[in-house]
Order: structure tokens, then sequence, then C-alpha cells
């Protein structure tokens, strides 16, 4: 796997809402009312919020060789229930024409239809381990909930090597009146990569028309891919 596969896979993470290893787990309940109550946070986050555009930096630099350093200006469009279109039209060669990706992990609306969730509080949020109900390349995400249902943290695990991850941890900032990301830093190991970002956006326009994302498949064995 080369850099250009690892920034896709960096991008799908960041774009699904993408520090190190998360230390063990805490012990989980599976109360599903709890887990009901918690997802509704999240899709409760910031109801007045439709869409955004956002100006986006990307600074990713591989900690293994060849030592790549890819620095990216481009844009984010965000739109409701949790759809993410990352768009770097100018990226090197070596990043094999990686221009767009889109992602939609971030609408949790999908989280209890596409994963077996269980879930622990913490005196800050809670913590979520999610289990994809469709076994394929990810084994499971656990991920950090702020207690106003911010999604503060996710790690991803790899079913072939559990010692491959992306880790993505996010910052919030209210602009506008509107809870939005203003920062990620991201951790990733993939097979022989080991690469390191951040991603910065501002320039924030609220409620106004983003492009429209790709429409997930509609065979039920793929409709929770992204």
């Amino acid at each position: 796997m080369g850099l250009a596969a690892g920034l896709a896979a960096l991008f799908v993470a960041a774009a699904a809402l993408a520090a190190g290893p998360t230390p063990a787990p805490p012990a989980y309940a599976s109360a599903a009312a709890n887990v009901d109550s918690i997802v509704d946070k999240v899709i409760d986050h910031d109801p007045g919020l439709r869409s955004y555009s956002a100006v986006a930096h990307l600074d990713l630099r591989q900690v293994s060789f060849p030592y790549l350093h890819p620095v990216l200006d481009g844009h984010a469009y965000v739109s409701a229930p949790g759809y993410t279109t990352f768009d770097y039209p100018h990226t090197p060669f070596y990043l094999k024409g990686i221009t767009k990706v889109q992602g939609a992990f971030a609408d949790a609306s999908r989280w209890l239809r596409c994963y077996d969730i269980t879930v622990a509080s913490k005196s800050d949020g809670y913590a979520l381990h999610m289990v994809p109900k469709v076994q394929g390349e990810i084994a499971y995400v656990d991920v950090l909930l702020g207690l106003e249902g911010t999604i503060d943290r996710a790690e991803w695990r790899y079913r072939e090597n559990m010692k491959d991850y992306i880790a993505l941890t996010q910052t919030y900032t209210t602009i506008d009146g509107h809870s939005v990301v203003t920062s990620q830093a991201s951790d990733v190991a993939l097979h022989h990569i080991r690469a390191k970002g951040t991603q910065t956006f501002s320039n924030f326009e609220f409620n106004v028309p983003v492009p429209t994302p790709s429409p997930t498949p509609s065979d039920p064995a793929h409709a929770c891919d992204n």
C-alpha cells in the first residue's frame, strides 16, 4: 500500500465524520434505550444547520519511508444528515489523481442499522464500540462522543491486521451560532504506511447549496459502506 492508498483511507475517515491507538476500552453496556438516546444526541446536535462549505487545508506527513509530505488546499462541503465531501483539486503526482472523497459516517441516523453498538458512560461524554453488522474491511470503530453529541474522536480498526488503524480527533468551535469542526488531527498506521496529519477549516458559509453526494448503493450489503 502506498501513500496514495493511505491518504484515500484518511480522506474517507475524515469525510466520514479519520493521536494514537486508544487504550483498552472501558466496560460496555448494551442497553438499547440508552444507545438510542445517545445516538439521538448526535443526530440533534445542531438541528438548524442544513449544510455548509469551508476552506480546507490538509498537512499530511508520512513518518515512514519514503517520508512524503503533501500539503493540500481545497474545500469541504457538509450536508445533512452527515454527508461530507473533500475537494482538493491540485494534488501531487504520487497521490495518483486522488482529489475528491465522500463519506457519510457522521450520518448517525444510519448507525443503529449498520452497527451493533455498545456504550459506556464517561464523565465528559460517551464511549461507543461499534461493530459492523455486515463483515467487511473494518473490524470495529471506537467513537468518543461529547455530552452534547459532538463526535470528538473515532478510531477504525482493520480486520486483516488489528494493528492497522486510522484515528481521528476533532475540535469543535461555535461560529455564527453553529457548532462545527474547525480542526482534525489524524494518525494512520496501514500496512507499512505511518503518517500523521492535521486538517483545518475556515471561511465557513452556512446553509448554502453544496455539491450533492453520490447516492449510497441500493444493495443492502453495501448500504453501510461509507
